[in-house]
Order: C-alpha cells, then structure tokens, then sequence
C-alpha cells in the first residue's frame, strides 16, 4: 500500500532553499485542513501556520518528515516535533512545563535522558486510514533512534480514537499524567531502547 507515497526527512535548509514556498505552502495547507476537523476544531490563517512552522523547525532537534505522492508530487501527509528539555536559556526550546503546564513529565530526563515530543502529525484527508500516518510515526522512531533518543511523547485528544489507536499499535503506553494546560487531553509514551 505503501507504494504511492515516499517519506522523506526535510530541514529547516530545505524550507529555505524552496524559491517558490511550494513547500511550506503545502504543509501549511495540511495543518490547516487535519486541525480544523473535529476534536480539534481550530482554524488558524495559513501566514500562521507558516510562521508557527518556521518557529517549530528551529526548536532544539527539531524534525519533520513529509510524506508525498509518488506521481502528483504534492504532500498528503507530515510528522513535526522536537526534543523536549526541562530548562533553558534558550527561548526556542520546548520545556516539559511548557507543553503540559507541569512538572509531572520531568522524569523523562532523569540520568540524562532524551526524549522527543510530536507536536504535529496529520494527513490529508482524501489520504486517510491507508496507513500513510504509521509510516510516518515508523519513519520518524526510526530516525530518533539513529540520533539517540530514549524517548518518543505525544499528546492527543481523549476523542482522536485513530491516534489513540495508532499510539496502541506502536506499543505506546498512555500516562497517567493530566495536562494542565488541555485536561481533554493525554500523553502517550514509547521507549526506545
């Protein structure tokens, strides 16, 4: 089913390097379309959108994976997140404290541990249920073991049963941790060691 699609690793170089924004236009326009839809319900202007993914790209190890169309060339599908720290002088970085409003997930660096937070994963609607999100979560735990991650987080909606089903299939395990900052929703775990 696979064959349709291909995934590739893409940096803050390439969105650079992308004269036209034909790029970053068509990320924008996924993001746009997967969080509009229900839970989530957000409609956010694409000149957001874009800025808000210039702003995640130079987040500490940031990485995001595109998956696009063998013959049409166009994206159907992404995965975009960064590593998570406890503190940092560094105003780009992503703190455990800043993503759930606590302190409950600081564990997770305990003896100098790595650990990777999704921010972003979604595929074009028309591309749906053809397992393009699994390869892209495969592709990306593929990719944070190669740069030494002990960790894979995520947060998602009590009511996004096809993440929260993906989550189980990977063997993620959901936390019993509330997220002060969205209680509607729950944080899954894998470990990648």
């Amino acid at each position: 089913m696979a064959d349709f699609f291909e995934i590739q690793v893409i940096t803050l170089n390439d969105l650079r390097s992308d004269q036209y924004g034909l790029l970053i236009s068509d990320l924008a326009d996924i993001i746009g379309e997967v969080f509009s839809d229900p839970p989530w319900n957000e409609n956010f202007s694409a000149t957001r959108i874009i800025f808000g993914l210039g702003v995640e790209m130079m987040r500490k190890n940031a990485i995001l994976l595109i998956a696009r169309h063998k013959q049409e060339g166009h994206l159907i599908g992404y995965i975009l997140g960064q590593e998570l720290v406890v503190d940092s002088d560094d105003y780009r970085d992503q703190t455990f404290f800043k993503i759930s409003g606590g302190y409950n997930l600081d564990f997770l660096v305990k003896n100098n541990q790595r650990t990777f937070y999704v921010g972003g994963l979604g595929v074009r609607s028309k591309y749906r249920r053809l397992g393009i999100a699994e390869h892209l979560s495969t592709a990306l735990i593929s990719e944070l073991r190669r740069h030494k991650f002990d960790f894979r987080i995520g947060r998602t909606d009590l009511q996004a049963y096809g993440m929260r089903n993906l989550y189980i299939k990977q063997g993620f395990k959901e936390l019993l941790i509330n997220d002060i900052n969205y209680p509607e929703r729950s944080y899954w775990l894998l470990s990648l060691n």
